[in-house]
C-alpha cells in the first residue's frame, strides 16, 4: 500500500500563520480524507533561516563553490567573510531547535495525527507541501516528528497539477549533461550514470545551447541529469545553468525545448548543482513532472555522494521517494566536514504524478518477490513442496505481467476518535486562542486562565483596538466582563468551522459577538467608546439579571469532529452549564450533530443550514436562515424573466450525498417539473464532462450547487471558469449560496463570475447605498471598523436573539430543558426581533425553518458579481 498526503498552503505568512488544507489519497485513488488546520505564526523563523543561510554560504567549502561560478551574481560578503564550522552549526542548531518547537505546536500536532491515523508505520507515503512561500520551501521539513514516526514516508514540494505521465520503461533513457566544470569534478557524475543497469545513457560534455536544445527536442528521454554550476535568479522563479565557459542560459530561454522534451516523455530532471529552487520552479511551471534540486549551493563532494546513493537505490527498484530519503540520510555521514548537507536535496513534483519505479529484469523481480514472501509475517513455517511450487508459479506470473507496482484498493478506515485532550483544545470561553493571534490577545487568554478578570478585560480591549474586526477577542472581552460580575451567568456554545473555513467562522462569530455585546452592555456605542478611549467597559445589562457568556467551539467543518464535539456538549459534566447551541455551518453536519450528538438534550439553532431535509430530522432543529425552497424559487423566477417556461433546458451540477446540495437539486427538479434533466456530480465528474454534457443537451441553464466542502466548492468555480472560456454559449449560470464566497470574488474567478453573469441566491444582502443602511448595518460598521458584513453575520445575530427571547420569559433559573420547551412548545406564536426583520418559524411543511418575510429588507434575494478594476463585489440583482 502507498499513500499521497498533500498539505496545501495557499495563503498566510509567518507573522500571522498559514491556513492549511490536508488531503490524503491512495496512490492511484481519489481523496478520501480532508482536514483543515494551520501552521502557527512564527515571525522569527525567516530571520533564523537567513542567519543560517548566511553562515552556511560563508563556509570555506561553500564559498569556493560560489566564487568559482563565474558570471553569476554573488553577494560580495560571500567572498570576504568566512564562517567557521562551529558558527554554522550554532546558527543551524538555533534554526533546528526553533523548528522542532514549531512542529510541536498543537495545531501542527493535530495535522501530524491526522496523517499518522491514515499512514501505517511502515507504509510508503509521499508527503507533498504545496506552497509558493519561498522560506517554507527551504525549511528542513524532515525534522518534523512525522518523518521519524513514518520511516518510509518522504517529503517533496508541490507544483501545479498536470495529467500524470506514463510509467518508466526499460531501458531507461538518460540524457547526461555535463556542464562547465571549473573547480568541480563532474567526471564522477558521468561515470555513475554510465554504470546504471537497464539504461541507455547519452552524455553531452559542455554542450552549446543549440546542441542541448537539439537533444531535448529530438530525443525521447526519461531522465535528464545536469552536473555543473547553476544558480537561482533574483526573482526566485527561474535559474541559470552554466553549460560551458560561454553559454549560461536561463531556463526560460530553453522553454520550448523543455516543453518538447516533456511531450516526448521526460519524467524526471535531476540538477546536481547549486541553488536549484529557481530551476525547479521554472521546470515544474513548464510541466516537467518531477525534479530533484539542491536548495542551496552544494559542495562537490556532497553532490557526488547524493547522486551515487540515490541512483544506486532507485535503479535497483527502490521507490523513488524512499531512494531520495535514504540518500539524504546517508549525507549525515559527511556532515562533520559539510554541515547540514542532508538539508540540501529536495524533490519538486506535480502532485498528480504516480511514484516513479525503475523496472527490474525478470530474474531480479522473481528473486525479490520470493524473498519478500519468505520473510512475510504470514509465512511462519515451511509449507509443502507442491503448495510452494504453486505459489511460486503464481508469483512469477504476477511479476511477469506487472509493469508497475500493484495499486492497492481503498482501505476501509474507521472514524478517528479525537483524544479527550485534543477535544478540549477545540473549546474556549477565553482561555485559549482559536483564531487570529496577537500579543495582547495572548496576554488576555493567559489572564483568563488565571481568572484575573480585570487584566483579561484590559488585554482583550487592547487587542480589539489593534484588530477591531476580530470577533473572537470581542466575545472573550464580553465573557471576561460577565465573569467579573461574580454573578450566575448564562452560557451558550457556538460551533463554527475554524480550521477548515475561518472566513465563515469569523462571519458567524461577528453576529454572535454583536448580539452578546448588546445584551450585556445595552448598546454597541458603550463598548466601542471604551475601546477607543482605552478604558475598561462597565456593562450592567442582562437577561433577567444574568449576563451572557459564549463558548466558541471549532467543529472543523468535519463530520467526525462535529459529532464528537456535539456529544461532548450534550453529555460531558464540564459542559452542563451550556443551555443552547448555535451551529453548525453545513446542513450535513447540523443533521449529524443533532441525530448523533445533541439528540433531544438541548435546543439547537443553525444560522446557515438551509437544507429542507432538516425539517424531517428525528429531533427538531431551528434555522434563522430561510430554506432552500426560497432560494430555488427565486432562482427559477429569475430564469422565467429570461426564458419562457417551455423553453427552459436545465443542467444541474451538485455534490451527491451532501444534504445541502441534495436539497437544492431536489427543489429545483420539483419546480422545473421536467423529465430527464442531466445531473452531474461535482465530486466525480470532470469539468469538461459537465460543460460538454450541457452543450450536447443544448442546455440554456446551468445550476451549480456545490456543498460547503472546499474541494467541491473549488470544483464548482472551475466549472464557472470553463463556462467563461466556452465561446458562443447562452448558458444562464445560477449558483447556490455556497458560491457567495470570497473565493468567487478573487483574481482568478471574480472577472469570470462577472463575465458569465453568475446569479446567486442568498438569504440577505447588505445595502450598497450608505443612505439605505439598516440600524444593524450602522452598528456593525462601528463595531468592526468598517469591515463589511454578509448574510451569515445577520442570521448568526438572529440565532442569539431567538435564545434571548426564549430566556426572557423564564423567571426561574434557566436550564436546557426549560429553554428548549419554552421555545419549541410555543413555536406557532414565537417571535423575536432580528437584525433586519422579525424572526418566526414554520411549524408545518418545513418545520423549524425561518418563515419568509415581506420584501424591502433584502431578505431572500439574488446577487451578481460586479468588478471595478481588480476589485469584485456582490451586488443585488433586482428581478
Amino acid at each position: 500500500m502507498s499513500k499521497v498526503v498533500i498539505f496545501t498552503i495557499a495563503s498566510g505568512n509567518f507573522e500571522e500563520g498559514f491556513p492549511v488544507t490536508l488531503r490524503i489519497r491512495e496512490e492511484s485513488g481519489g481523496v478520501y480524507k480532508e482536514e483543515v488546520g494551520h501552521f502557527p505564526a512564527a515571525p522569527d523563523i525567516p530571520r533564523l533561516y537567513n542567519e543560517f543561510q548566511r553562515n552556511y554560504n560563508n563556509l570555506d567549502a561553500v564559498r569556493r563553490v560560489i566564487s568559482s561560478v563565474r558570471g553569476f551574481d554573488v553577494d560580495p560578503d560571500q567572498t570576504t567573510n568566512v564562517s567557521t564550522l562551529d558558527q554554522c552549526r550554532v546558527a543551524g542548531k538555533a534554526l533546528e531547535d526553533r523548528l522542532i518547537q514549531w512542529f510541536e505546536h498543537p495545531s501542527m500536532g493535530q495535522l501530524r495525527v491526522y496523517v499518522e491515523e491514515e499512514v501505517a508505520r511502515n507504509e510508503s507515503a509521499r508527503i507533498i507541501f504545496q506552497t509558493s512561500d519561498e522560506v517554507l520551501k527551504k525549511l528542513p521539513w524532515h525534522l518534523w516528528k512525522l518523518f521519524q514516526n513514518r520511516k518510509r514516508a518522504w517529503l517533496s514540494l508541490g507544483a501545479k497539477y498536470n495529467p500524470a505521465s506514463k510509467p518508466l520503461q526499460t531501458p531507461v533513457k538518460i540524457l547526461a549533461v555535463l556542464g562547465n566544470d571549473d573547480g568541480i569534478d563532474i567526471g564522477t557524475d558521468g561515470k555513475i550514470l554510465r554504470n546504471l543497469p537497464s539504461s541507455k545513457v547519452e552524455q553531452l560534455k559542455q554542450p552549446s545551447r543549440k546542441e542541448l536544445c537539439e537533444k531535448l527536442r529530438t530525443g525521447s528521454w526519461d531522465i535528464l541529469c545536469f552536473a555543473g554550476h547553476s544558480s537561482t535568479s533574483s526573482t526566485g522563479n527561474d535559474g541559470v545553468i552554466q553549460l560551458n565557459n560561454i553559454d549560461s542560459p536561463a531556463l526560460k530561454d530553453l522553454r520550448n525545448a523543455f516543453i518538447k522534451a516533456k511531450e516526448n516523455g521526460l519524467k524526471l530532471a535531476i540538477f546536481n548543482s547549486c541553488d536549484g529552487l529557481g530551476l525547479a520552479n521554472k521546470l515544474t511551471e513548464l510541466g516537467i513532472p518531477q525534479v530533484i534540486v539542491m536548495r542551496e549551493p552544494v559542495p562537490d563532494e556532497v553532490a557526488k555522494e547524493f547522486l551515487q546513493e540515490f541512483l544506486r537505490l532507485f535503479s535497483q527498484g527502490e521507490k523513488f521517494h524512499y531512494s531520495v530519503r535514504q540518500a539524504q540520510e546517508k549525507l549525515e555521514d559527511i556532515e562533520n566536514v559539510y554541515p547540514y548537507a542532508s538539508w540540501l536535496p529536495v524533490i519538486c513534483q506535480n502532485p498528480a504524478e504516480r511514484s516513479l519505479y525503475w523496472r527490474q529484469p525478470i530474474h531480479i523481480k522473481i528473486k525479490r518477490g520470493v524473498s519478500r514472501l519468505w520473510h512475510s509475517h504470514k509465512v511462519v513455517t515451511l509449507i509443502s513442496l507442491v503448495l510452494a511450487g504453486a505459489l511460486a508459479a503464481i508469483i512469477i506470473k504476477q511479476i511477469i505481467t506487472s509493469s508497475t507496482p500493484p495499486v492497492p484498493a481503498l482501505s476501509q478506515t474507521s472514524v478517528p476518535q479525537i483524544s479527550s485532550q485534543s477535544l478540549d483544545n477545540l473549546f474556549s470561553k477565553g482561555e485559549k486562542i482559536l483564531l487570529k493571534r496577537n500579543a495582547n490577545k495572548q496576554e488576555g487568554t493567559n489572564a483568563f486562565q488565571k481568572k484575573e478578570w480585570n487584566s483579561a478585560i484590559s488585554a482583550f480591549r487592547k487587542s480589539l483596538k489593534q484588530t477591531p474586526n476580530d470577533p473572537e477577542s470581542l466575545i472573550y472581552l464580553n465573557n471576561a466582563i460577565a465573569a467579573n460580575t461574580k454573578q450566575d451567568n448564562l452560557h451558550i456554545a457556538v460551533s463554527v468551522p475554524i480550521t477548515k473555513n475561518p472566513n465563515v467562522a469569523e462571519e458567524m462569530l461577528r453576529g454572535i459577538a454583536h448580539a452578546q455585546s448588546k445584551i450585556n452592555c445595552g448598546s454597541i456605542d458603550k463598548i466601542v467608546q471604551s475601546i477607543q478611549n482605552d478604558q475598561n467597559p462597565t456593562c450592567t445589562n442582562s437577561i433577567n439579571n444574568r449576563q451572557l457568556q459564549v463558548e466558541i467551539v471549532d467543529d472543523g467543518n468535519d463530520h467526525s469532529t462535529t459529532t464528537q464535539v456535539a456529544s461532548k456538549i450534550a453529555n460531558n459534566n464540564n459542559q452542563k452549564d451550556i443551555i443552547a447551541v448555535i451551529g453548525h455551518y453545513r446542513s450535513e453536519l447540523t443533521k449529524a450533530a443533532v441525530n448523533l450528538g445533541y439528540m433531544n438534550n438541548i435546543v439547537v439553532i443553525s444560522p446557515t443550514s438551509t437544507s429542507t431535509e432538516l425539517s424531517n430530522s428525528s429531533y427538531p432543529v431551528l434555522r434563522t436562515v430561510t430554506s432552500d425552497t426560497v432560494a430555488v424559487t427565486n432562482l427559477y423566477e429569475y430564469i422565467l424573466t429570461k426564458i419562457p417556461s417551455k423553453s427552459i433546458k436545465p443542467v444541474i451540477a451538485y455534490d451527491r450525498g451532501e444534504s445541502y446540495s441534495e436539497s437544492i437539486k431536489d427543489k429545483f427538479l420539483k419546480i422545473a417539473n421536467q423529465q430527464n434533466i442531466p445531473i452531474y456530480d461535482l465530486k466525480t465528474d470532470s469539468t469538461k464532462q459537465i460543460i460538454n454534457g450541457a452543450i450536447k443537451s443544448n442546455a440554456n441553464v446551468l445550476l451549480l450547487a456545490p456543498s460547503g466542502i472546499e474541494e467541491v466548492l473549488n470544483k464548482g468555480l472551475e466549472v464557472l471558469k470553463e463556462v467563461s472560456n466556452t465561446p458562443n454559449n447562452n448558458l444562464i449560470l445560477l449558483g447556490a449560496s455556497t458560491l457567495y464566497s470570497p473565493a468567487t470574488l478573487n483574481q482568478t474567478f471574480g472577472s469570470r463570475a462577472e463575465q458569465t453573469k453568475l446569479i446567486t441566491a442568498v438569504p440577505w444582502q447588505r445595502s450598497e447605498s450608505p443612505a439605505n443602511l439598516s440600524e444593524f448595518e450602522k452598528e456593525s460598521d462601528k463595531l468592526w471598523g468598517g469591515a463589511k458584513i454578509n448574510w451569515v453575520t445577520v442570521t448568526s445575530y438572529d440565532a442569539v436573539q431567538v435564545i434571548s427571547q426564549g430566556l426572557s420569559t423564564i423567571t426561574e433559573k434557566p436550564t436546557r430543558q426549560l429553554l428548549r420547551n419554552n421555545i419549541l412548545n410555543n413555536l406557532d406564536n414565537f417571535t423575536a426581533e432580528g437584525a433586519v426583520a422579525k424572526i418566526q418559524f414554520d411549524t408545518q411543511q418545513e418545520k423549524g425553518s425561518r418563515k419568509p418575510v415581506s420584501s424591502g429588507n433584502r431578505v431572500g434575494v439574488l446577487v451578481k458579481v460586479q468588478c471595478q478594476s481588480s476589485l469584485c463585489n456582490f451586488i443585488e440583482e433586482k428581478l
